[in-house]
């Protein structure tokens, strides 16, 4: 496979799609640690927890933490300036889809992973979990449970160092163990820590979907951002990029006490029919506070919308039948209810 030649695939039609493929091709471009941010992993291990957060908070103050930073802007002016008008591409018609997706970072955070899933299941909603596979251990009991209450689970990089992707030579040596680990998990989707990304290494995975890209966030330290509120296949994978801000954004780096940020937001993707697509983390949904403020939000999908609901996977698929492309392997995770 020739990954210059790779074209992106929406499930949409016009000239739209022409305007998401030069954003994506953009941030391919873009999508690159600056020099400061390549120094800091390299020694990122060997720096106190306190250090790495005093130095997240000096570099977010000069930020623009507005709600408007969060929103596609690129595509909202180019559908103002075409008069573009989009009806759903959903089933059923729905306004809008829903994925829910948790990134479990650290052995604390497994604790953490079974009120967030009893409060997700009582609400009528399921996730998926992506692992790190060679930072902790990973409980195959978990992994199993997981799946049978309906969850879904993926791989989230190789130990979360910060290193995958400095050089390409790095990201090859770690392919095979992570290769090893979706195939060990009954995975098909991948997210990369940190939402560092290129979409060409990204290749050599045999995964069906990759969750690594975002539409706009101006918090992560790969620049950039896809500027696509909907799925695209991209060479040998489905790339399903978030589109609402990351919880340790929301109610870390802004401090915010309510799911105010995620409705705002949510009514822009509402009014496109796009993708809603969240990551939140146990290891910050890790107080009473801010696991309401997550529920807060489940209670109002539940209660004020009607989205089409899925899991990641689920989305892959759908998204390969409307782009007339053939799946990549086989979906262990569709088996979850058969399992034992």
């Amino acid at each position: 496979m020739n990954s210059q030649s790779l074209q992106a695939s929406y499930p949409l039609k016009g000239e739209l799609v022409n305007h998401l493929e030069q954003s994506l091709h953009e941030d391919i471009e873009s999508a690159r640690l600056s020099p400061t941010f390549r120094a800091f992993y390299q020694i990122r291990g060997l720096l106190p927890i306190f250090v790495r957060q005093l130095l997240q908070r000096m570099r977010n103050q000069s930020a623009d933490t507005s709600l408007d930073q969060f929103m596609p802007q690129r595509l909202i002016e180019f559908m103002d300036k075409e008069d573009v008008t989009l009806n759903s591409i959903w089933p059923n018609s729905a306004e809008f889809s829903l994925v829910l997706s948790h990134d479990v970072e650290t052995k604390e955070g497994l604790k953490i992973i079974e009120p967030i899933a009893q409060l997700e299941e009582e609400l009528g909603f399921r996730s998926c979990w992506y692992f790190i596979p060679y930072k902790y251990k990973t409980d195959p009991g978990l992994v199993r449970d997981l799946k049978r209450r309906g969850h879904e689970v993926g791989v989230h990089g190789y130990n979360h160092d910060g290193k995958l992707f400095l050089s390409e030579k790095i990201f090859n040596s770690r392919v095979p163990g992570i290769n090893r680990a979706i195939d060990e998990l009954g995975a098909t989707g991948f997210r990369a820590p940190m939402v560092h990304r290129n979409m060409h290494w990204l290749q050599q995975l045999n995964i069906d979907y990759d969750a690594s890209c975002f539409d706009s966030d101006p918090f992560q330290a790969m620049p950039g951002g896809v500027g696509s509120l909907w799925p695209f296949v991209f060479g040998k994978f489905v790339e399903l990029p978030y589109t609402l801000p990351q919880d340790h954004t929301l109610l870390v780096t802004l401090r915010q006490t309510t799911d105010d940020y995620w409705r705002q937001k949510l009514a822009t993707i509402r009014r496109l029919h796009g993708m809603a697509l969240m990551v939140t983390h146990p290891d910050y949904l890790d107080t009473p506070s801010r696991l309401k403020v997550y529920g807060d939000f489940l209670r109002y999908l539940r209660d004020e919308t009607s989205p089409w609901h899925v899991l990641p996977h689920e989305m892959a698929t759908w998204c390969r039948s409307l782009t007339g492309h053939e799946q990549s392997n086989d979906q262990s995770n569709s088996d979850y209810a058969k399992e034992e």
